[in-house]
């Protein structure tokens, strides 16, 4: 005799055969994937990020995330360390930016460096991203910035709780300008934005300095305040310029324009050109050719095949991500021979694929 089964066992049972379907047909697809792909089911592989365009309500989200807090009370990082800001909403990192970081972790192998994050990184692309191929390297740091609670007990504490952000026409680049003011000011050390290719060490060039973009603007994208007493009145005064003065209307007037106005305050001349350590109370200002040695007008030459001309003394370049970030890099092209020397783990990862 047979006896019928009820509807309930027999809905779980076709439940468990389309669930158990669905992970065959998951693993499938993820061998067909690594064998048309040539990726190690071990190694990381390339992972591409939608752009997220000007929204930050990532930021303010708390699950999903890999990473450590940049708020925990373990989080304390040296004070010569080299801090990036990643303020975008992708949670993750393209190749120029993963060489960035890389370029300057070899520089600097005495050194720490940081990389923060404003959104939530994954666990998959913590694990199998450029990031798991970074984290090899034992002086890189990721870390995840919830950007209300990093600015409590600091002068900016009132005003970053305000949202101050929301009215911006560029709110990734306002948050990342006010970050890395209120990184310095927390820890010290060497901030860099992520399209800057390190090649040099920047330890001989001192614990507090600045570069100038021309000869008429200190750009931000480079910038080192130390925990001495120069450092702390430095960033007491850019903090406290950025309270005072913010402007979610101006491009470069909470960044750039943020130091440079500190500085003609600071030092005994409004003439850019004789800015240094004699006229700005010991602060170093260098010249473009130290970080800046390719104008933004002339962009173009970090891209093209060739060879760059006046650039022997540059310590990092600036590849001008908001100018540049869509066009091609040419084979035998100045970025593409730099990445390979000073990125090459990046670099190789990537392969073709790098910077596009």
């Amino acid at each position: 005799m047979y006896s019928l089964m009820s509807p309930k066992k027999s809905f779980l049972m076709r439940k468990n055969v389309v669930i158990l379907i669905s992970l065959v047909i998951l693993s499938v697809v993820t061998i067909l994937y690594v064998n048309q792909h040539n990726v190690s089911i071990q190694e990381p592989y390339v992972i591409r990020f939608e752009s997220t365009g000007n929204n930050i309500s990532c930021h303010y989200i708390e699950v999903g995330d890999a990473l450590p807090s940049a708020e925990d009370a373990s989080f304390s990082p040296r004070s010569n360390s080299i801090f990036f800001h990643e303020t975008s909403c992708r949670g993750g990192l393209n190749s120029r930016q993963a060489c960035a970081v890389e370029s300057a972790a070899r520089a600097h192998p005495r050194r720490q460096v940081y990389v923060m994050f404003s959104a939530p990184v994954s666990e998959v692309v913590y694990e199998r991203s450029c990031i798991a191929k970074l984290r090899r390297f034992p002086n890189v740091h990721f870390a995840r910035v919830h950007i209300t609670d990093y600015a409590q007990k600091t002068p900016l504490e009132s005003m970053v709780a305000s949202g101050p952000f929301k009215d911006s026409k560029w709110r990734v680049e306002h948050t990342s300008d006010v970050l890395r003011y209120l990184t310095l000011y927390k820890w010290g050390g060497v901030y860099l934005d992520t399209d800057m290719l390190v090649v040099k060490s920047l330890t001989p060039l001192g614990h507090n300095w600045a570069a100038k973009e021309d000869d008429g603007l200190v750009n931000a994208a480079a910038i080192a305040i130390s925990m001495d007493f120069l450092g702390r009145k430095v960033a007491s005064e850019v903090i406290n310029e950025i309270k005072t003065n913010y402007r979610p209307d101006i491009w470069i007037h909470n960044g750039p324009g943020a130091i440079t106005r500190v500085l003609h305050k600071l030092c005994k001349t409004h003439n850019l050109a004789e800015w240094s350590t004699s006229t700005c109370q010991g602060l170093e200002i260098y010249g473009p050719e130290y970080f800046y040695p390719i104008h933004y007008s002339k962009k173009d030459q970090y891209f093209k095949a060739g060879e760059l001309q006046g650039a022997e003394n540059a310590y990092t370049h600036h590849l001008w991500n908001k100018l540049t970030h869509d066009m091609e890099i040419e084979k035998d092209s100045p970025y593409e021979k730099m990445a390979k020397q000073y990125c090459p783990t990046i670099y190789e990862m990537y392969g073709d694929e790098f910077g596009s």
